[in-house]
C-alpha cells in the first residue's frame, strides 16, 4: 500500500475494458489525489495495442481457418463424387461379368471366330517381328512442352563447342555436387550419375552421401558407380540420420569453391555446369544463381517452372527457386549449413538464410534441372509429404523474426502456398486520392461502397473534379473536395491533390473499383510500409467475375498487359502465381498504394503520358529508384474498368525510348514464356 493510497483498490486495466470503460479513465476514478497519471496512460496504450494485436493475430488464424474449412468442404464434396464413380464403375464391372457369362455371348463367340482367326494370326507375325522400343518417349507423340524443350536445348555440335569454351575460361573452379543417397532404386541413380558424366564442363566432383542404406542392390552398386570416374567420391555415414545430416556431411568435406546440389533421383541437363561457370566469368562477384527446371515423368518431360528473376515476395509465398541451386560453399558454411529441424524443407530454410546475407543473385532462364516426379516425390503434389509443408511454415516464420519483422505466415490451402500477413507498425493516415467527373449521385454510391467496405482506421477521402466544376460543389463529412477543371488529364490532377495534402501514404483510386472484403486496405498497408516497398497493387475482378489487373507484365503484345487477365478470379494461374503475393515491375494505378517520400522522390506522374503510361512509368521509376512493386491477390476489389482512350503514339515512343531494356526483358517475366499475351504459357 502506497503512501496516502489508503483504501485503493489496484485492478488490472482488462478488468474496464470488457465492461468497454475507458481504460485511462477507470484507472483515474482510483487514483490518489496528486498522483501523475502519465506512466498509466503508457501502460493503457501498450496494454491497448497488446490486445489489438492479439486480436488481429486472433482475426488472421479465424480468417485461416475458415479458409481450410472451404478447402475441407470442397475436398469432401469431391470425396463423394469419386465415392458415386466408384459405385459406378462397381455396378458396370458386375453387368459385365453377368454379359460375359449370358448365353447370347457363348453363341456370338461361336458365330465370330472365323473371323478373328486372320486378327490373331496378325497380332502373333506382329509380336515376333517387332522390337520394343527401348525410349518410352519415340513411341509416343511428343506433348507441345516435350517439342519446345527438344528445341530449345543444347545439340550436340552445342555442347561439343561449350567443352572447348568451358577450357578456355580465366576462371575455371571447382564445382562440388553433393548428392544425398538413401534407398535409391539403382536405375534412377544410375540416370543422375550419368547426368553428371555427360556435363560439357569438367572441373567437378560428385559426392554420393550415403545416408545408412539398407538396400542391398545400392550397397552392391555404390562402389561400381563410385569406381567409374576418378572425381566420383563416396562418403557413408554410419546410420540413416536425415537429408540435412548427410549434406552437412558433404558440405565438411567438399573442396569446391561453389556447390550445387543434385538429388538422387534426378537428372542434370549436359550443360549444366557450364551455363552456371559461364555466368561466373561475367559476373565474378555473385553469390547465389539459380536457373529453370521441369518434371521427369514416364513420358517424358513435363510441367516446366520457368522463374521470374529474384522476387523476394514471391520467394516468400513458396520456394520458387528449388532446382538448380549454385552457390558459394564458404557462404553455405558462413550460415551454418543445413539446419535438421527444417528436414523437408532444409533447402528453403537454408536459402532463406543466404537472403539475409546477399542480394547478389542471379537468374539463367533456361531449363538445367530435371526433377524426377515419382509416388513419394513432392514434384508430383506437396501432399506427398506433409511435414515439408509444416517445416517450410516454420522456416518463414524464423525468417522472419531474424529480420526483426512482427508477423505470421499462414497458408493458402487451395495452392498449399504462403502468405505473410505484417504487424502494421502504425496505421498512417492515407489519402485516398480519386480523380471524378462524376456527377453527386454517381458519386455518393462509390463513396458509399468504398466506406462501409473498409475497415482500415485512419484515411481521408479527397475528390479531385476533373472538368466541370459545378457537378460536386461541397465537401461531404467523409471526404474532401478539391477544383482543377483545367487539368490535362488524370494524372495531372493526381500530382495537384499529392501537393495540397500531407499524409504520409498515397492511394490512387479509380472510381469504378469496388472493394470486395473489408481488409482490403490494411493488407496493402502493410506492404507499403515496408522501407523496401515502393508501390502495392490489388487483385482487380471485372462484373464477369474474370480477372482485370493481377500485376503488369511488360513488353508483351505493346507496352504492357495484364498478367492472367480474363482468367477465372479464383484460378491458380501458372505455377499458383496468380494467387500469390510477388513482385512485378509495375501494378495498375486503379488501386495503388504508395508513400508520399518514395513519391516525391521519383517526381510524381509523367504529366506528359497519357494516364495508363504514366502508371508504368511511375512504378518503373521506382524501381529504378531501388524500390520493389508489389502485387498482392489478398486485397481483392472489383473494377468495371472503362474503355481507355485512343491509342497515345507519342506516348508509347517516350516509353519505348526511356524504359526500352526493361521492355525487352521484363525481369519478373521469364523470357521463355509467350509474348504474345501475359498468360505465363510458354512461347515458341
Amino acid at each position: 500500500m502506497t503512501p496516502g493510497g489508503a483504501g485503493r483498490v489496484d485492478l488490472p486495466a482488462t478488468a474496464f475494458n470488457q465492461y468497454n470503460v475507458s481504460c485511462v479513465a477507470a484507472i483515474q476514478l482510483f487514483q490518489p489525489i496528486g498522483f501523475r497519471s502519465h506512466s498509466n496512460n503508457g501502460l493503457c496504450g501498450k496494454m491497448n495495442k497488446e490486445r489489438e494485436a492479439l486480436e488481429r493475430k486472433l482475426e488472421i488464424r479465424n480468417r485461416e481457418l475458415a479458409e481450410a474449412h472451404s478447402h475441407i468442404a470442397v475436398l469432401e464434396e469431391k470425396l463423394l463424387k469419386l465415392k458415386q464413380y466408384r459405385r459406378e464403375l462397381k455396378s458396370l464391372k458386375e453387368e459385365r461379368r453377368t454379359l460375359r457369362k449370358s448365353p447370347e455371348r457363348r453363341i456370338g463367340q461361336i458365330l465370330l471366330a472365323p473371323y478373328r482367326l486372320p486378327e490373331k494370326l496378325a497380332k502373333t507375325v506382329w509380336k515376333k517381328f517387332h522390337r520394343p522400343n527401348s525410349n518410352p518417349q519415340r513411341g509416343t507423340a511428343q506433348s507441345e512442352y516435350q517439342q519446345w524443350f527438344q528445341h530449345h536445348r543444347a545439340t550436340t555440335e552445342e555442347l561439343a563447342s561449350m567443352r572447348n569454351e568451358a577450357r578456355s575460361f580465366v576462371s575455371q573452379p571447382l564445382v562440388s555436387i553433393l548428392t544425398p543417397v538413401f534407398d535409391t532404386p539403382v536405375s534412377w541413380l544410375r540416370e543422375a550419375v550419368d547426368s553428371v558424366l555427360a556435363q560439357a564442363y569438367e572441373n567437378w566432383e560428385l559426392l554420393l552421401i550415403d545416408d545408412g542404406s539398407t538396400a542391398t542392390d545400392l550397397l552392391g552398386a555404390l562402389p561400381g558407380l563410385g569406381a567409374r570416374d576418378r572425381r566420383i567420391r563416396l562418403v557413408t555415414l554410419e546410420s540413416h540420420r536425415g537429408i540435412s545430416a548427410a549434406l552437412n556431411k558433404g558440405l565438411d568435406v567438399a573442396e569446391g569453391q561453389w556447390l550445387t546440389f543434385l538429388d538422387h533421383d534426378d537428372v542434370l541437363e549436359p550443360d549444366a555446369l557450364f551455363q552456371n561457370v559461364r555466368l561466373i566469368q561475367e559476373n565474378p562477384g555473385l553469390d547465389l544463381i539459380y536457373s529453370d527446371e521441369d518434371k521427369l515423368t514416364e513420358a517424358g518431360f513435363d510441367s516446366p517452372i520457368l522463374k521470374p528473376d529474384w522476387s523476394p515476395d514471391f520467394f516468400l509465398s513458396c520456394n520458387y527457386l528449388c532446382h538448380m541451386i549454385f552457390m558459394r560453399r564458404d557462404l553455405v558454411r558462413e550460415v551454418g549449413g543445413f539446419q535438421p529441424q527444417f528436414d523437408g524443407s532444409q533447402d528453403y530454410d537454408l536459402l532463406l538464410r543466404v537472403s539475409e546475407r546477399t542480394n547478389r543473385i542471379h537468374h539463367i532462364p533456361r531449363v538445367l534441372y530435371h526433377w524426377r516426379r515419382s509416388e513419394n516425390s513432392s514434384a508430383s503434389d506437396v501432399r506427398q509429404k506433409p511435414g515439408q509443408l509444416e517445416a517450410s511454415w516454420r522456416a518463414i516464420e524464423a525468417h522472419l523474426k531474424r529480420r526483426g519483422e512482427q508477423a505470421y505466415v499462414a497458408v493458402d490451402w487451395r495452392t498449399h502456398a504462403f502468405y505473410v500477413r505484417r504487424e502494421l507498425r502504425e496505421a498512417k493516415k492515407i489519402s485516398v486520392i480519386i480523380p471524378s467527373s462524376h456527377g453527386p449521385e454517381s458519386l455518393k454510391r462509390f463513396l458509399e461502397n468504398v466506406i462501409s467496405k473498409t475497415s482500415y482506421p485512419n484515411y481521408g477521402i479527397v475528390i479531385v473534379q476533373v472538368g466541370d466544376r459545378d457537378r460536386v460543389h461541397e465537401a461531404g463529412t467523409d471526404f474532401r473536395v478539391l477544383h482543377f477543371p483545367d487539368a490535362a488529364n488524370a494524372s495531372a490532377a493526381k500530382n495537384y491533390v499529392v501537393q495540397q495534402t500531407d499524409s504520409p501514404w498515397l492511394l490512387f483510386l479509380d472510381i469504378g473499383v469496388e472493394p470486395i472484403e473489408t481488409d482490403w486496405l490494411t493488407i496493402m498497408a502493410e506492404h507499403v510500409q515496408r522501407p523496401e516497398v515502393g508501390a502495392v497493387g490489388a487483385r482487380l475482378i471485372n462484373p464477369n467475375g474474370k480477372i482485370e489487373h493481377a500485376g503488369l507484365v511488360l513488353g508483351v503484345n505493346g507496352i504492357a498487359q495484364p498478367a492472367f487477365h480474363g482468367f477465372p478470379a479464383e484460378h491458380p494461374g501458372v505455377n499458383r502465381q496468380l494467387q500469390m503475393v510477388r513482385n512485378y515491375s509495375a501494378v495498375s494505378g486503379a488501386c495503388m498504394l504508395t508513400r508520399r517520400d518514395v513519391f516525391q522522390q521519383i517526381g510524381g506522374f509523367d504529366e506528359m503520358l497519357s494516364d495508363e503510361f504514366a502508371e508504368i512509368d511511375l512504378c518503373l521509376k521506382m524501381r529504378r529508384a531501388g524500390y520493389l512493386i508489389v502485387y498482392t491477390s489478398f486485397a481483392k476489389l472489383y473494377w468495371n474498368a472503362v474503355a481507355r482512350a485512343k491509342s497515345d503514339f507519342t506516348g508509347e515512343a517516350i516509353m519505348r525510348q526511356r524504359w526500352s531494356d526493361v521492355l525487352e526483358q521484363d525481369p519478373y517475366y521469364n523470357p521463355n514464356l509467350a509474348r504474345e499475351r501475359a498468360d505465363f504459357s510458354v512461347g515458341k
